[in-house]
Formats: structure tokens, C-alpha cells, sequence
């Protein structure tokens, strides 16, 4: 079933040449096909003309609907084929515009049409499955990298935000029935921007907000970043930060009272680490890195940190990132 609106108009034989040219009546109405493709419910447009070689030329334009609401809504607002032809009052003779809406009973949609619509009725069913599945795994994977990032307050207020949206969006589907594929993809362009600056805006934010605390050991003498590595007679020891939120051992083995060198090498991605040694994971907790026997700076991947302190008295230790204390820890 299709709805049709048919707007009849003559033209003065001798101004069809005028109607013709850019910026004419007819350049005016083909050129808003390209408008019409974009609302919802828009199926054809068709304009035609008489051939008699004398008197007034007959201008027909038919555009075709879905369904009644979409002809509706186009006819109340402009542009529409109505709004062109008046524009051009000079052009056509007087008192000859007639409009007309009608419904089309008994047609049959064109082997185009037809194939269109066959196409559409296989792929939907497949695409958008995979497309839903795939971008739930995107924003499922790129919110719990963000929320990993950002502190309590702010990832409560991201998610208080993306519900509000994910509630705008779904009244904006349920009020729009008849919604256009370049609608849902403008949603969807929007979405994964959305995510893309979150993602930014959490590195960023967790670059400015951690930072570098002071070493308070008695002993401890950080390294800067990317310096050096120690004599060979020293005692080094590497530790690695792996993805994801990792370290690359839970144990780590050194001589008692003895001056050792711990390289901390942060391969994590873009994300920020460090390597604090405690006396235990109480004291960690309680005092933090004012409480530390020794601890690198805190640096975004890739780094290497290092720190050159006296070990303490045999025993067991703790070790952990600041920057992620509940995460990546483990004893010494």
C-alpha cells in the first residue's frame, strides 16, 4: 500500500524553455529528489509533462509514500513540491495548481524496487545481528577501559550519563517508527565518538591527576625516567608492567640489607604505572606512598623506572602500582 500525493500545474508554452534552465522550476524540483531521499517514508518521485505542441504545458509531479504520516509531515513542512511551484508563480498560468492525495490501491512495485526490497529483507536479518554483537563487544571493552582509569567520582557521572543517553536515544527510535538508515547511522557516528573522546579524556584525565609522589624511604634514591642502567655490580632486578594491569611476576627475590636497583619497564599500552615497595599491605593502605621503603615515578607506558635503595632486614614485603593498588601488587 503506497500513498501518493499528485500536485497538477500548467506552465505557459512559451516559458518552458525559462522553467527549464538552472535555477528554473523543473532544475528546482530534480534537484529536490536528493532532499526527498532523506525522509522517512519517501518511496519515488516522478514528474512528467505533456507533449502537445500548442497551448499550456501540463506539469505533473508525483511523489509516493510509505505510509499517510509520512505525507503528512512532509506536506506541512518546507521544502515541499507545493513551496518550489509557488515560488514560480511567473511561470505558471494562473489558477492551474491543483494537489491531490490519494492512495494507491492494486500496485505493484517496479523489478527495481522489487530487488531493493528483496536485498533488504536478506541482509537486515544478518547485518544487523553482527552489527549490534559488534559494537556491544566495542563499547563493553572501550567503558571498562575507561572506568578503569578514572576515579569513582567521575566514572559514577559517565555512567549516570551514558544511561541518559541510551534513553534518549531509545525514546527517539520509539517515537520515530518509520527511522531512516542515515538516522541510525547518525546515531551511531555519534556513539562511537562519543566512546572515542571518553577513551581520551580518561588518559588525559589520569595523566594530569597522578602525581608523581615523593620517596620518603631513608634510603631511596629514585632515578629519573629513561635513565641509565646501574653498574654491573649492582644488584638489578627487573620488573615489567604487562598488559592488562599486570605485572609480569607476583614474587620478587632480593638479598636482605643489601643495596639493590629495581627497573620498573611499563609496557602497558598508554597507561600509567610505577613500582612501591611497603612494608606490608596494611601499611600501604593506611599511609600510602608517604609510607614507602622505596618506589619509582609514576610514567606513562612506554617507560622504564628506576629506584637504588638498601634493602631491609630478611622478611616478607609488599610491593604494588599506586596508580592501581587494588590490581597489580604482589610480596618480596
Amino acid at each position: 500500500m503506497e500513498f501518493v500525493q499528485t500536485v497538477l500545474v500548467q506552465i505557459e508554452a512559451s516559458k518552458i524553455d525559462e522553467a527549464s534552465r538552472p535555477g528554473g522550476l523543473l532544475t528546482e524540483l530534480y534537484e529536490h529528489t536528493s532532499y526527498l531521499q532523506r525522509q522517512p517514508g519517501f518511496q519515488d518521485m516522478r514528474v512528467t509533462r505533456s507533449i502537445n505542441p500548442e497551448g499550456n504545458v501540463l506539469l505533473v509531479v508525483e511523489t509516493r509514500w510509505r505510509d499517510d504520516t509520512s505525507l503528512v509531515d512532509y506536506e506541512t513542512r518546507e521544502p515541499n513540491v507545493m513551496s518550489i511551484v509557488n515560488k514560480h508563480q511567473d511561470l505558471i498560468v494562473p489558477d492551474s495548481l491543483q494537489v491531490l492525495d490519494m492512495e494507491a490501491l492494486g500496485t505493484e512495485a517496479g523489478p527495481e524496487r522489487a530487488a531493493e526490497e528483496a536485498r533488504q529483507r536478506l541482509i537486515l536479518p544478518l547485518v544487523m545481528p553482527v552489527g549490534v554483537l559488534a559494537f556491544a563487544l566495542l563499547v563493553i571493552y572501550g567503558l571498562s577501559r575507561i572506568y578503569l582509569e578514572l576515579p569513582n567520582s567521575v566514572a559514577t557521572g559517565l555512567a549516570a550519563g551514558i544511561a541518559v543517553g541510551l534513553l534518549a536515544i531509545s525514546w527517539f527510535v520509539a517515537s520515530h517508527p518509520a527511522i531512516t538508515a542515515w538516522q541510525i547511522g547518525s546515531i551511531a557516528v555519534v556513539a562511537v565518538a562519543a566512546l572515542l573522546g571518553g577513551a581520551i579524556f580518561a588518559v588525559v584525565q589520569d595523566d594530569r591527576g597522578e602525581p608523581a609522589p615523593a620517596v620518603s624511604g631513608p634510603d631511596a634514591s629514585p632515578t629519573p625516567t629513561g635513565s641509565p642502567a646501574p653498574p654491573p655490580a649492582t644488584n638489578v632486578l627487573e620488573v615489567a608492567m604487562v598488559p592488562t594491569l599486570a605485572f609480569d611476576t607476583g614474587e620478587i627475590v632480593f638479598p636482605a640489607n643489601t643495596e639493590v636497583t629495581v627497573r620498573a619497564d611499563n609496557r602497558d599500552g598508554v597507561l600509567t604505572h610505577n613500582w612501591a615497595l611497603y612494608e606490608s599491605r596494611e601499611a600501604a593502605e593506611s599511609e600510602g606512598p608517604s609510607a614507602a621503603i622505596a618506589l619509582t615515578e609514576i610514567c606513562p607506558a612506554p617507560c622504564v623506572g628506576e629506584v637504588t635503595f638498601t634493602s631491609p632486614p630478611p622478611g616478607e614485603y609488599f610491593f604494588r602500582c599506586d596508580v592501581h593498588p587494588t590490581q597489580m601488587m604482589g610480596t618480596v
